[in-house]
């Protein structure tokens, strides 16, 4: 059953900014020691209602994996114990392991197809017990287990990965004194080599609390050799290469009781030890950090605590450079103690320190880096129950949103990020039931989201969560936003990839917009900046009746990413393609819409007015001669259903434009006037008459008539010049008559 400890609002602020402190060789002062470091995102207990330890830890997709050992769901004997966290610290499923015996598990590795785990296990209640390691698959179900050693007892405290190599090490007691022991197995679980290792002191027992692979391919161990003479503990370093050969082991420490419980590599080649000690600083035993070379030697160590007795029992390498130490302070004197986190540079100096728990008595083992910054620490807690609980504690870090048995349809918890381009996340409805968590992650360059990614947040809910049952607003800061506000949508990650949702702006007020859209509930979710395509149609403005005209969308285009789709529209006709070819059998105007489509759903539509043409009909009146020096007129009656036309008359000796025109000439004969009609798309018809020009001592008929075009007709003569020569003519036959 897990109890959950209320220890950091969800909708808490980022983290503030950590304090510096100096710290020299000797123990520092209670105040100094709590100087302010990242708060609690949230705190957690698992386990059940007798006692309870976690022992470390690993992050993993989605939330953290916690090993230990629990004593709740046995009659009296430990089992082994392993906790599938979520970002906000809920227990998405929890398993126990072993039998009869006194079972536990000390450390964890991933492997390609699930879990390794390193422990201790005895077959039957009260027997001697063995190393052990335990092989899990990603949802917790035992794939096998196997366990290590002779009359014993024997435990595993420490593993470590190199590739395919598997090493594990501890102690093994078979002759009355314990050895340092160390194997190197199979990732099946087969033993490679199995080495025991002393110090050659008289009656000592030696342990290896951890193991690690160089960066030279040997192994560091680092644990205590114990005595029951005047010096009752020093810490020890052993160096072994990859098939268990000692290389050279050293001893620290004072007259006093001095131990290691954690190691880690320097970037110079060295490794950083931490531990506890009596024999050095100002208390009863002081959290101790100690660096030394690569082949051993002393480079500088510090203490840190209170005058009671405080330790380390964990060592991180930040991402910085520097270290996280945790453990325990006795801040609370006799009656308890809690976790206790150091940070320090990469010389050992203290960046910030500060405790985290209750009343009673709380502990950290390691810490694990979290998502997206931060650590998660892992231990154990009396203070929140009636027993020991296991516990983990989210420590700085993205701030994390959740709900809890959220009823249909209700509004969930606001979480507020004051540094982040997005300043707020509000999960505005959900149909789940469970926890849905929200946690920041501010740098999405890493996710390649379509577009320019201002932000990110990591979603968590139940399998339950169906599609579009829960709605998110994101409260977005515009200054932020150098695009337009309406190509700023919430990108969602699936297994699938990445696919852009259905995006709205629900408000703006005070410098900020509400964005909203619907998501699945888990994975990832970008605020991202993805311009719509834009839809570009090039065609000509104009086609004739029954000719073909090609439309094309070769100029469109798509910011952040690229067309899939172009679908084209003119009335009721439709075609699809980066191209398409029309053609119409009447004149008129044809509205052409063409919409793009681009790989990420985004849309775009431009529009172009088509002219579908006819052709010009012209008849023309000219007079049928002219005398030079004297004007005659000239006219054309056009007949043209699309656009407006231009007459241009062309006489030989000059043009000039115009429906109606008057026009003389400068010398006598037959001259060809042409006419010129275009309407103002292109579409041309061209008419031409031949006019008589006689000399001004001759007389010149003046009645205008209609002209024949240039295909046919007598050209010059109109039909009231033949009807009145036909008159003549009559009059003369009947006078030779008579």
């Amino acid at each position: 059953m897990r109890r959950t400890v209320l220890a950091a609002a969800f909708a808490a602020l980022l983290v503030a900014a950590p304090m510096v402190g100096s710290v020299g060789a000797s123990a520092a002062s209670p105040e100094a020691a709590n100087a302010p470091g990242p708060s609690e995102r949230w705190s957690q207990t698992v386990g059940g209602g007798d006692d309870d330890k976690l022992a470390t830890g690993l992050r993993v997709d989605g939330g953290y994996l916690a090993v230990g050992w629990s004593n709740s769901s046995t009659d009296g004997a430990h089992d082994g114990y392993v906790a599938m966290l979520d970002r906000a610290g809920e227990t998405k499923w929890e398993r126990s392991y072993g039998g009869s015996g006194v079972d536990r598990i000390f450390d964890v590795e991933r492997v390609e197809d699930g879990y390794l785990l390193a422990g201790m296990s005895a077959e039957e209640s009260g027997g001697a017990w063995d190393g052990w390691l335990l092989k899990i698959g990603p949802d917790g179900e035992k794939r096998w287990s196997k366990t290590y050693g002779e009359a014993g007892p024997d435990e595993f405290w420490s593993l470590a990965k190199s590739g395919d190599r598997i090493y594990v090490s501890g102690f093994s007691d078979e002759r009355g004194n314990a050895e340092a022991w160390a194997m190197e197995l199979t990732e099946g679980g087969d033993t490679v080599w199995s080495e025991t290792y002393d110090t050659q002191r008289a009656n000592t027992d030696e342990y290896v609390n951890s193991i690690f692979v160089t960066d030279g391919g040997d192994l560091l161990m680092t644990g205590t050799t114990t005595s029951d003479r005047v010096d009752p503990a020093d810490a020890w370093v052993l160096k072994v290469n990859g098939d268990g050969d000692r290389e050279w082991s050293k001893t620290y420490g004072g007259e006093e009781y001095d131990r290691i419980h954690d190691a880690t590599v320097a970037s110079d080649g060295g490794f950083v030890l931490a531990g506890r000690t009596a024999s050095k600083g100002a208390g009863q035993q002081d959290g101790w950090m100690l660096k030394i070379t690569g082949d051993g030697e002393t480079a500088w160590d510090r203490t840190f605590g209170t005058e009671r007795g405080d330790a380390f029992y964990g060592i991180h390498n930040d991402p910085d450079g520097g270290y996280v130490l945790s453990g325990t302070e006795h801040v609370l004197g006799d009656e308890g103690a809690d976790g206790w986190i150091v940070k320090t540079d990469a010389a050992g100096k203290r960046d910030w320190s500060r405790t985290y728990g209750d009343s009673y008595w709380d502990k950290f083992w390691p810490v694990v880096e979290g998502h997206d910054g931060g650590y998660l620490a892992v231990g154990e807690s009396t203070s929140y129950g009636e027993s020991r609980d296991g516990w983990v504690v989210r420590i700085g870090g993205p701030a994390v949103a959740a709900i809890e048995d959220a009823a249909a349809n209700q509004t969930g918890t606001t979480v507020t990020f004051e540094e982040s381009p997005v300043q707020a996340v509000t999960l505005a409805d959900s149909n789940v039931s469970g926890v849905l968590a929200v946690a920041e992650r501010t740098d999405a360059t890493d996710l390649s989201p379509p577009g320019d990614a201002l932000y990110a947040v990591e979603m968590d809910g139940p399998a339950t969560l169906a599609n579009g049952s829960a709605t998110v607003e994101f409260a977005v800061r515009k200054s932020a936003v150098e695009a337009e506000l309406s190509d700023v949508r919430v990108a969602e990650r699936t297994d699938e990839g990445w696919s852009l949702l259905a995006t709205s702006v629900v408000s703006e007020a005070n410098g900020t917009a509400t964005l909203s859209a619907d998501v699945t509930g888990t994975g990832t979710l970008a605020v991202t900046s993805v311009p719509a395509p834009s839809a570009t149609i090039d065609a000509k403005t104009a086609v004739p009746v029954g000719e073909s005209v090609e439309l094309s969308a070769s100029g469109s285009t798509a910011e952040n990413g690229s067309v899939a789709a172009y679908e084209w529209s003119v009335g009721d006709r439709s075609a699809t393609g980066e191209t398409a070819t029309l053609s119409f059998d009447s004149p008129g105007e044809r509205t052409v819409n063409l919409t793009v489509t681009d790989e990420h759903g985004l849309r775009d539509t431009a529009t172009k007015m088509l002219v579908v043409n006819d052709r010009p009909e012209v008849a023309v009146r000219t007079p049928d001669s002219v005398t030079v020096g004297k004007a005659g007129s000239f006219s054309a009656n056009v007949s043209d259903d699309v656009g407006d036309v231009t007459v241009t008359w062309k006489f030989g000796d000059g043009e000039v434009t115009g429906k109606s025109v008057e026009h003389s000439f400068g010398s006598p004969g037959t001259r060809t006037v042409t006419v010129v009609v275009e309407d103002e798309y292109g579409a041309t018809v061209t008419k031409e008459v031949q006019v008589e020009v006689a000399a001004q001592d001759e007389p010149a008929t003046t009645e205008a008539t209609e002209t024949a075009d240039a295909d046919g007709g007598v050209p010059g003569f109109g039909a009231g010049v033949t009807l009145v020569a036909l008159l003549a003519a009559a009059l003369v036959a009947v006078r030779l008559r008579d």
